[in-house]
C-alpha cells in the first residue's frame, strides 16, 4: 500500500475522473494502485454504489410491462430456426425430445422490480462467494483487491474510478444473485390463461411483478425471509395503484409450511425454487433458520423434505385445467452433478407435458476461442436456455395457440 496514494484517494472522496485515474496508474503502477484501493475501502468503507432508480422510471417501466403483448416473446417448437442449447444437456427429458417451445424475454422490464429489491439482492451471497455489497461493506483488503482487477481492463468502460466502473468490475469479481425476468412470469401467466396463481418461492418479487402486469387476478405466494417479505408489501401497494382490482395472499414461511389444505383451484403454479446450496438468503438475519439453505443443507434432505413434496402439493392444489411450471437446473455442487429435474419429472409422471426453454444470455468465451468471425456469429446465434418443466391436468390445452402459424393443411381440415 502507498500512503501518499491513500491520502490522495481520501482527499478526492475516493472517486477519480479519467485523467486522475490514468495519472495515479502511471505514477504508482497498477498493482500498488489496486492494493491501495483494497486497503482504503477496507478501512474507510465508502458507501457501496447502489443503483439509484427514480420512482418515475419504475412507474414507466411497469406500465410498459403491462402493455407489451406477451406473444412477442414466445415461439413454438416448429417455428424455431436456430439451434437450441440447454445450459446442462445431460437430462433424461432433454429439450430435443421434450421441448415445446421457447420464451425469449428481454431484461428491459427488470427495472420495475429491481427498484424495490436491488439493495437486498446485491447483499445476497452464495456458498463461498460474497455478493458485491458484502465485499464492499465487509470484505478484507485482500478480498477487495481480488475483486477489482477489472478496473484496469476493458470491462471498465469509462476508464475511471467511479460508482459506474466499480459496479462494472464487481459484477465480474463477485457473486450476484440472479434476478428473474418479470416479463417471463407475465408470459407464463398469460399463456396458461391463469386467473389464480401460486408462487412457492417469491424470491426477489419478480413473479409478483409479472402477476400484476398479467391477466391473472389473484396471487398466492410465500417466502420465509422477513426482509423481502416487508418489501413485498411495498410492491403490492405501488403496483395496485397501476393495476387495481387484483388480490394477493402472501405468507412469511417456507413452502413446506404453507397451509396446503386451504390452497385450492390454482390455475398456474409457477416458481423457481431455491436450490439446496446456492444463494444464502437472509444470512445472519432474523429467522435465518427458516431459509431453505439453512433447513435443507444436504441434497437428499432438500429433495425429500422440500423440493418434491412442495411440487406434489402444488400439483394437487391445481384446478381441473391447472398447470405446474418449475424453472430449475442442476449446477455441479462441490464436484457432484445432481439430476433433480429428472427426479421431478419422474415423480409427477404421467402428468409431464414437456419443457419450455427460457432463453438466457451466453457470453462469448474470449475471441481466442473462435478461429473465424463466422464461428463467433454461429456461437452467438444459438439459443441458450434454462429449463421450465411443465405439468398439467389438461393435456390438450395449447400454450402456443396465439402464435402458431396457420398451414394450408389446417385451412382445409
Amino acid at each position: 500500500m502507498n500512503q501518499e496514494l491513500y491520502d490522495y484517494l481520501k482527499e478526492h472522496d475516493f472517486y477519480l475522473n479519467k485523467g486522475e485515474f490514468r495519472y495515479c496508474t502511471e505514477k504508482y503502477g497498477k498493482e500498488v494502485f489496486r492494493e491501495t484501493i483494497g486497503h482504503y475501502v477496507a478501512e474507510e468503507r465508502p458507501p457501496f454504489p447502489f443503483r439509484e432508480i427514480p420512482y418515475s422510471d419504475m412507474v414507466d417501466n411497469f406500465r410498459k410491462l403491462q402493455k407489451v403483448d406477451y406473444t412477442n416473446f414466445i415461439t413454438p417448437i416448429e417455428q424455431i430456426e436456430n439451434e437450441v442449447v440447454e445450459k446442462y444437456d445431460d437430462y433424461k427429458y432433454e429439450f430435443r425430445t421434450c421441448g415445446q417451445g421457447i420464451i425469449d424475454g428481454p431484461t428491459a422490464y427488470n427495472l420495475c422490480s429491481d427498484y424495490f429489491m436491488n439493495h437486498l439482492r446485491l447483499r445476497c451471497g452464495s456458498y463461498g462467494y460474497m455478493a458485491p455489497a458484502q465485499v464492499w461493506e465487509e470484505g478484507t483488503a485482500k478480498k477487495i483487491w481480488s475483486s477489482i482487477g477489472g478496473l484496469w481492463r476493458g470491462v471498465n468502460s469509462t476508464a475511471d474510478l467511479s460508482p459506474k466502473s466499480v459496479m462494472e468490475v464487481l459484477r465480474l469479481g463477485t457473486y450476484i444473485a440472479t434476478q428473474f425476468k418479470p416479463i417471463v412470469a407475465k408470459v407464463i401467466y398469460n399463456m396458461t390463461d391463469a386467473k389464480t396463481v401460486l408462487d412457492t418461492s417469491m424470491g426477489w418479487g419478480d413473479r409478483l411483478t409479472g402477476f400484476f402486469a398479467s391477466n391473472a387476478t389473484h396471487y398466492i405466494g410465500c417466502d420465509p425471509n422477513p426482509n423481502t417479505f416487508k418489501i413485498y408489501s411495498e410492491m403490492i401497494k405501488e403496483y395496485s395503484k397501476m393495476a387495481p382490482g387484483k388480490t394477493t395472499e402472501i405468507y412469511r414461511c417456507g413452502a413446506e409450511d404453507l397451509p396446503w389444505d386451504k390452497i385450492k383451484n390454482i390455475d398456474c403454479a409457477f416458481t423457481s425454487p431455491p436450490y439446496f446450496s446456492t444463494e444464502r438468503y437472509n444470512e445472519g438475519g432474523q429467522f435465518e433458520e427458516d431459509q431453505s439453505w439453512a433447513k435443507f443443507n444436504e441434497y437428499e434432505k432438500w429433495r425429500d423434505e422440500f423440493y418434491l413434496p412442495v411440487a406434489l402439493n402444488s400439483f394437487n392444489a391445481l384446478s381441473d385445467n391447472g398447470f405446474l411450471l418449475t424453472n430449475i437446473m442442476d449446477p455441479k455442487i462441490k464436484g457432484t452433478r445432481y439430476h433433480s429435474c429428472d427426479e421431478l419429472v419422474d415423480s409427477l409422471q404421467p402428468d409431464f407435458l414437456g419443457q419450455i426453454g427460457m432463453r438466457i444470455m451466453q457470453r462469448p468465451q474470449g475471441k481466442n476461442k473462435f478461429k473465424t468471425k463466422e464461428e463467433l456469429v454461429e456461437f452467438m446465434n444459438k439459443l441458450y436456455i434454462e429449463n421450465v418443466w411443465c405439468f398439467g391436468k389438461n393435456k390438450i390445452f395449447d400454450f402456443w395457440r396465439h402464435t402458431r402459424r396457420a398451414t394450408l393443411e389446417g385451412l382445409f381440415q
